[in-house]
């Protein structure tokens, strides 16, 4: 055991030494990374399982220079750690709710046993100081992330999201890469966060007062001269869409979700919405610093006329790659799904109740009054999700992967089908999205606006 007066004789050794003509001193080291996710301990020695512990819990955290804040998190971090794993592990999470409220933990875009999908169409609330253990197989590489299916535009937004990271036999080569958690926060000058929604909130989604990246306000990402950065990029936010740009670089944007596009393709600007994940690589500038620009993006209710904001910067610094790595130009093809009529058809609106209440729609009803729709297991399936509304709904399907088959009735290329959970649906346009259902049990899908689940954009869908 170290005691202090320990310490106190190695300082006074160290010191010693270093007066002395010819001593070493052991190299400073490194300043930790503020944007390191906390990695999650597996306390499973079988290499074929990943067994940790996970508790949701208030702490405090200091958002830049705002006065402390309450926040709930997962394992004592905003955002919480991350969790990495191969394709085929089995995952075991034991689980505690140490909060004043019930919740659960949701595993988005894992493909996994409806009683293990932490939604409560299939499991019971975990009330405080109430335990689960979820347990299933990771069938698929990707980036996904967990976080709750009970009050999401509160719990999310007080800090409540993770990350896992599944990864796959052959995983695109990269001299650097980072996991980049996007989100937002709404605080008041105390560091509170409101407790009532004023309207736009309501419309839009609660777009936050305070941008992160990891956690970290004014963020500054370090990447090498002249290095191939791989950026797993997640928006875990309530309501922003993260319109992205580094001026003077291009994406290679490699896929996004569950896989990876048959054919990578070049971009100036990225938009990752609420809930979406996307896998880029860049080459570095060779000097100096650049942001990382969230530009305007138009999403409805004249939200193109927001101003740009600065992300995070990018700061070039170290030893220049001499030989960086090449960005992947091509990945296996994925196999089209048949198309043909749309046989589920869902209708997103907007609307004012009886009591004067905004409420969003599915099918002309809000939740929990949606009908539910019934299909047959290990069917294939054409959904068509249409937005009549005045703003764009990124769309959520809980439990399985599909297609985008068509926007607006022009066939997606071959080249960009690939395999989503979470769409972005334009106002005033029609998708046709291709899926097969082969898992049983009661599913939800929902618009990934938290405010707009929770007003009731959401429905269930019961595979026999």
């Amino acid at each position: 055991m170290t005691t202090v007066r320990g310490i106190l004789f190695g300082a006074f050794v160290t010191l010693a030494l270093g007066g002395c003509s010819g001593a070493t001193q052991a190299p400073a080291a490194e300043p930790p990374d503020p944007l390191a996710l906390t990695p999650i301990v597996d306390r499973n020695p079988d290499p074929g399982v990943v067994e940790l512990d996970l508790e949701a819990k208030e702490t405090q955290k200091q958002f830049g220079n705002t006065p402390v804040s309450r926040v709930w998190s997962y394992n004592g971090t905003v955002p919480g750690p991350i969790i990495d794993a191969k394709v085929g592990d089995r995952l075991i999470v034991h689980f505690r709710n140490a909060l004043p409220e019930p919740t659960t933990v949701h595993w988005h875009g894992v493909r996994l046993p409806a009683t293990m999908d932490g939604s409560l169409a299939m499991q019971h609330p975990v009330m405080p100081g109430g335990t689960f253990t979820y347990d299933f197989v990771l069938k698929d590489a990707g980036l996904f992330w967990f976080h709750p299916h009970m009050r999401t535009d509160v719990q999310v937004e007080k800090g409540l999201a993770g990350v896992l990271r599944v990864r796959g036999a052959a995983e695109p080569a990269a001299d650097e890469e980072r996991v980049l958690v996007l989100d937002d926060v709404r605080l008041k000058d105390d560091g509170t966060f409101p407790t009532f929604l004023d309207d736009t909130s309501k419309m839009m989604g609660r777009q936050g007062n305070t941008l992160l990246v990891n956690g970290v306000v004014d963020a500054a990402i370090t990447v090498r001269p002249g290095a191939a950065v791989r950026w797993r990029i997640l928006n875990v936010a309530n309501g922003r869409f993260f319109n992205l740009r580094i001026p003077g670089v291009k994406w290679r944007v490699l896929g996004t979700d569950g896989g990876h596009f048959a054919k990578p393709y070049d971009a100036d600007r990225l938009l990752v919405a609420p809930a979406e994940r996307y896998d880029v690589m860049f080459i570095a500038p060779s000097a100096g610093t650049v942001d990382l620009v969230g530009e305007p993006y138009d999403r409805g209710h004249d939200s193109g006329n927001d101003p740009p904001v600065v992300v995070a910067r990018v700061r070039v610094a170290g030893a220049a790659v001499a030989s960086p790595k090449l960005l992947p130009t091509e990945f296996p093809a994925t196999a089209r799904r048949p198309d043909g009529p749309a046989d589920i058809p869902f209708v997103l609106d907007e609307a004012t109740n009886a009591a004067g209440e905004l409420e969003f729609t599915v099918n002309g009803a809000a939740y929990p009054k949606v009908p539910t729709v019934t299909v047959q297991r290990n069917v294939a399936r054409i959904l068509e999700i249409k937005n009549l509304s005045e703003m764009d709904h990124p769309f959520h399907l809980h439990g399985f992967f599909f297609q985008v088959l068509s926007t607006n009735g022009i066939p997606t290329d071959d080249d960009r089908l690939v395999a989503k959970d979470t769409v972005v649906v334009p106002m005033k346009s029609t998708l046709k999205l291709a899926t097969v259902f082969d898992e049983p049990g009661m599913w939800m899908y929902h618009c990934h606006i938290n405010e707009h689940s929770e007003g009731g954009m959401m429905g269930e869908i019961d595979v026999e």
